[in-house]
């Protein structure tokens, strides 16, 4: 019995400490392999103490693998093989972080080819489209993945031409401004600018878009016209009715070339502004002619004050849109290179024309005025041009700047626009001093920057 009894106290005593080990362990008395071995990892990493492994994560997380990092926010590892990655001259592509390489679609797509580009909205790579072959009209580039013509990242309609629409160079579409123009001579309208050109340019004053010499009777396609100097006036003689032969069509104009070509039934009247007068539908009840606004003519048609007068374009009238916006009246824009109905603005406020147009002053016109219009050129100060349109600036944002000196056969300079009122101060004054100085024929305040 007592045999026994030792027996069962020993098994009682090794069944405790057993127990009593389970305890201690369920405790936290567990043994931390990372402080016994004396393990200190690099930051982020951290030691797990169940295998003294430095792993991102600690206690139960991962071993990052060459190529890879340890993010100690998310304890995930992450790649660090597109971090100096460059993809800018891959267009559309963006790295995988498998391998490193610009792919088209990113992580598990396709690296392009040598002739394909990437399409990313269709993450696939297309054949490339040789864009020098492509001709866009003025503000597009061709899209190599479509051969397109795009204004920005869209593509414009038949009825609209792509403009510089805000800070930093943005495009948008806007409406085609070839309606309601008329062009002398051979000339059409060019729907990216709104201006006549001969095959494809614009003349200069006192050119005229003719055929080539030799031609049978001056006729030719369009194609192969050119601008040259103008000869339609040689032996034309318009005697003493205050008119002026235009070299582009050899006709005589009230108000110079580019003015109106008065019926014989009219009488050019000087003015200002130059218009013509008289003629069966602009003659009132007691006999006094029928006098229109600045730029217009009398139709003897039809007794409509129109711009370019006798078959001409009636200009729209002021109203309010929708929206509740002041929209005012168009004024009539005549110049040796065409004659059109545009919104009138004020050059010392870039905020007077609709986005994709900007305000110029036109002191070649029969009648000088301000309107909005696309740029046509973009001449920066101090370069020539040869139309009121040409000069452009994106400094500090898109606006117009003033041709000065412009006019029939002369060649203009660009000069910024500033307001009379404001002096010197209304003009940069660096690199150089410069004055604010009236513009001859423009309204009072109106003025161009010009060099001390």
């Amino acid at each position: 019995m007592v045999k026994a009894s030792m027996t069962n106290n020993l098994v009682a005593g090794a069944v405790a400490a057993i127990l009593s080990a389970t305890l201690t362990v369920a405790c936290g008395g567990a043994k931390n392999l990372c402080t016994d071995r004396n393990v200190t990892c690099q930051d982020p990493l951290q030691c797990d103490p169940t295998d003294a492994v430095c792993k991102c994560g600690g206690r139960g997380g991962v071993i990052c693998k060459d190529g890879e990092q340890c993010d100690p926010a998310s304890s995930t590892c992450l790649s660090t093989r597109c971090v100096k990655v460059d993809c800018s001259d891959r267009p559309g592509t963006s790295c995988d972080v498998t391998d490193g390489v610009c792919k088209c679609g990113g992580t598990g797509g396709v690296e392009c080819g040598a002739r394909e580009a990437c399409d990313p909205n269709g993450r696939q790579c297309v054949l490339q489209t040789n864009c020098s072959d492509v001709a866009c009209s003025r503000n597009q580039t061709c899209d190599v993945t479509t051969g397109k013509c795009l204004c920005g990242l869209v593509t414009c309609s038949a009825s609209q031409v792509c403009s510089v629409a805000g800070d930093g160079g943005t495009k948008a579409c806007v409406a085609n401004i070839c309606t309601g123009v008329t062009c002398a001579g051979n000339t059409t309208c060019d729907p990216s600018d709104g201006y006549c050109k001969c095959n494809g340019v614009l003349c200069q004053s006192g050119e005229t878009c003719a055929c080539p010499s030799g031609s049978d009777g001056g006729e030719c396609a369009q194609t192969a016209r050119s601008c040259k100097p103008g000869t339609a006036c040689t032996g034309v003689s318009c005697g003493g009715n205050n008119t002026t032969c235009d070299p582009i069509d050899g006709q005589c104009k009230c108000g110079g070339p580019g003015g109106q070509a008065c019926s014989s039934a009219q009488l050019c009247v000087l003015g200002p502004p130059a218009q013509c007068q008289g003629g069966q539908q602009c003659v009132f009840p007691d006999g006094g002619a029928k006098v229109c606004p600045a730029g217009t003519s009398c139709d003897p048609e039809d007794g409509v004050c129109k711009c370019g007068g006798r078959g001409g374009v009636k200009c729209g009238a002021a109203f309010t849109t929708d929206a509740g916006e002041a929209v005012p009246a168009e004024v009539c824009v005549q110049n040796p290179t065409l004659q059109a109905c545009r919104r009138p603005c004020d050059v010392r406020d870039p905020t007077s024309c609709p986005t994709g147009t900007f305000c110029y002053f036109d002191s070649s016109a029969s009648t000088p005025v301000a309107f909005c219009a696309p740029n046509t050129d973009t001449k920066g100060e101090d370069q020539g041009c040869t139309s009121p349109t040409a000069c452009f600036s994106t400094n500090p944002s898109p606006h117009g700047l003033h041709c000065n000196g412009l006019a029939l056969g002369q060649t203009g300079i660009c000069r910024p626009y500033c307001d009379v009122a404001a002096g010197a101060s209304g003009c940069i004054q660096v690199p150089r001093p410069q004055q604010c100085v009236q513009i001859v024929g423009a309204p009072t305040g109106y003025g161009y920057c010009q060099a001390q």
